[in-house]
């Protein structure tokens, strides 16, 4: 689960980092700008993950377990 906290004020930070210790939720900062992540989704849309040949290896792995 993310808890996103957006405009909260300086002084409340402390006591939200204490109740997360607490609670045992892990704080962290965002690693980069979201228009970075949607620019990169957006490029990688039509892009294949996968060609043919790697769709049915992985298919033929799966069926053999």
């Amino acid at each position: 689960m993310e808890l996103v906290l957006k405009n909260v004020q300086k002084k409340h930070l402390p006591l939200i980092a204490e109740l997360a210790k607490t609670l045992k939720i892990e704080l962290s900062e965002p690693a980069e700008d979201d228009k970075y992540y949607l620019a990169a989704m957006e490029e990688g849309r039509k892009s294949p993950l996968l060609n043919e040949q790697e769709k049915l290896d992985f298919i033929s792995s799966l069926k053999s377990k």
